[in-house]
């Protein structure tokens, strides 16, 4: 069943369901867009050629979140609130939901549930926003994905001239979009025609047969050691990125909390051992533990590789690696490496 959003009435829409949601949306910031609460001042950013800058797993996994605190004064644990407002996430590209579809495998399994995601999860509906024209920057066909991908969406969007058309995906979205007016026949297969058209505009990025087996050939070799170069070590690649979820947990004992906070296998102190070894004391160690984790251990887990295409890697860069790139090369070394024995 699809819907119909017309452009005029955005605002409205999510003005309404203010009042019963706490609503995100990507808005202006500076010269980037990042997911904020909606409000009636809000600058949004539907139309930006690019995803936000900082990855919407945040609200999800923020970037730093109290897990425990203890109160001096009466000499117990205060209560921490897990459970979030009921809330909808407004325009989220295919490539952000495939990423937390990814992060569910991780922090929602038989075996271990992280109560902090999964009551998260539980209260959100995902809106999702295709994208007409992907970014030069963006890979994700090449990966597995694509940019109408529906994996973990209540509902999709695709934009025509003055009106967005709504794919319905599941219950929740249903719940959302039941009131709309429904689509024509001829905005249906328009969405159709632009979703095969945005499709074929991507072109491979790299060769993904074989890439696990090349990557595990090379664990040794020294490639890894030429790609990262030119890498600072900023882990900016992996801040950024939406399907990356290290985290450390420290005591805070002048504030009495216990938190989680982001981190990264790119920066040299991650690896460290209490004994002061570090199995990964350079940049070339660490640059292989972040390909060789989204590109082979993420497909021992699961079989699928550990990167929707989103791109941000590429973009945000300060010195310009580029991810394609480097698993092109491992490509061509490889074929080097055989030719030279």
């Amino acid at each position: 069943m699809m819907y119909i959003l017309e452009k005029k009435n955005v605002d409205q829409t999510l003005s309404e369901w203010s009042a019963k949601y706490e609503v995100y949306t990507p808005q202006k910031v500076e010269a980037y867009s990042q997911f904020l609460p909606f409000t009636e001042s809000s600058e949004l950013a539907l139309n930006e050629p690019l995803n936000t800058r900082y990855p919407p797993k945040s609200l999800f996994l923020p970037q730093s979140e109290v897990m425990l605190k203890y109160n001096k004064r009466l000499n117990k644990f205060d209560e921490i609130k897990i459970l979030p407002e009921k809330r909808i996430i407004f325009g989220i590209r295919p490539c952000d939901a495939s990423a937390i579809t990814l992060l569910d495998t991780v922090f929602d399994t038989d075996e271990y549930q992280d109560p902090y995601w999964t009551e998260r999860r539980e209260n959100t509906i995902l809106v999702g926003l295709g994208c007409s024209e992907p970014p030069s920057t963006c890979f994700c066909t090449t990966v597995g994905y694509g940019p109408f991908n529906q994996d973990g969406l209540d509902a999709l969007m695709t934009e025509l001239d003055d009106v967005y058309v709504v794919e319905i995906l599941s219950d929740k979205g249903q719940k959302l979009f039941s009131n709309f007016p429904a689509s024509s026949k001829d905005q249906e297969q328009s969405v159709l025609n632009i979703q095969l058209k945005a499709k074929d505009l991507m072109e491979p990025a790299f060769e993904t047969e074989n890439l696990k087996q090349t990557l595990d050939q090379l664990f040794e070799s020294d490639y890894w050691s030429e790609i990262a170069e030119s890498c600072l070590g900023c882990g900016i690649c992996t801040f950024l990125c939406p399907t990356c979820f290290c985290f450390d947990i420290v005591d805070e004992v002048q504030r009495n909390e216990r938190i989680r906070n982001w981190d990264t296998c790119m920066f040299r102190i991650y690896s460290q051992e209490a004994s002061g070894h570090n199995p990964r004391p350079t940049r070339a160690e660490r640059t292989r533990q972040r390909l060789m984790h989204k590109y082979s251990y993420w497909l021992d887990h699961i079989d699928k590789i550990g990167c929707t295409g989103c791109g941000r890697c590429v973009r945000h860069c300060p010195v310009g690696l580029d991810i394609r790139a480097m698993l092109r090369a491992a490509s061509n070394f490889e074929r080097e490496v055989v030719n030279v024995g």
